[in-house]
């Protein structure tokens, strides 16, 4: 009979995946990751059967946490601009939090291995924020341009956002703040 499966084991095999992805990239061996764990190699492979499956969790994992994170107390968040500032500040403050989480991300993000049907249900999970952006966005200058841009536009913003407030915490708010103006400008 085979042993019942430990959620405990589980999340150490995905934090030991999140930081030897976010260190090695997605070449990291699933030997290592084990190891890193302490559990056998098989182990791994009870839980993830193969490291594409891995690669698929540990992406569902990061962008639920992500959206999460940022949905928290949006429905409160009062009009517009409020709504958008919320979603702005817990998102860069997040990632300026969750270095390697954001590099695992970006990493699966681009790669193959994660399959089209879990990027899609990701997007399909951040739809309040996302629905928000481009409702703000028919306003501005970006007002017209296809919402894959404009989304793209807005990505490239909040990482920029996000390395510069990890990389001077004492100045991070402020640059939040300011490029959440920015953005505001931008897309109102």
């Amino acid at each position: 009979m085979a042993r019942p499966k430990s959620e405990a084991r589980r999340q150490t095999i995905i934090d030991s995946a999140i930081k030897l992805i976010a260190r090695e990239g997605l070449g990291a061996a699933t030997a290592a990751i084990a190891k890193d764990a302490g559990v056998p190699n098989g182990s791994l492979f009870t839980y993830f059967p193969t490291k594409v499956e891995l690669f698929n969790a540990l992406y569902t994992e990061i962008k639920e946490e992500l959206i999460s994170t940022v949905d928290d107390g949006l429905s409160n968040a009062g009009d517009e601009r409020e709504q958008l500032l919320h979603v702005w500040a817990r998102w860069t403050r997040w990632g300026a939090a969750n270095g390697e989480k954001r590099r695992v991300l970006a990493q699966l993000s681009m790669s193959e291995d994660v399959l089209e049907s879990t990027k899609m249900a990701g997007f399909a999970a951040a739809h309040r924020s996302v629905n928000l952006i481009r409702q703000v966005a028919r306003h501005g200058a970006l007002r017209g341009q296809d919402s894959a841009f404009v989304g793209a536009v807005v990505e490239s913003l909040a990482n920029t956002t996000m390395d510069f407030m990890s990389r001077n915490p004492k100045h991070a708010e402020e640059v939040c703040m300011s490029t959440f103006e920015f953005l505001w400008k931008a897309l109102r």
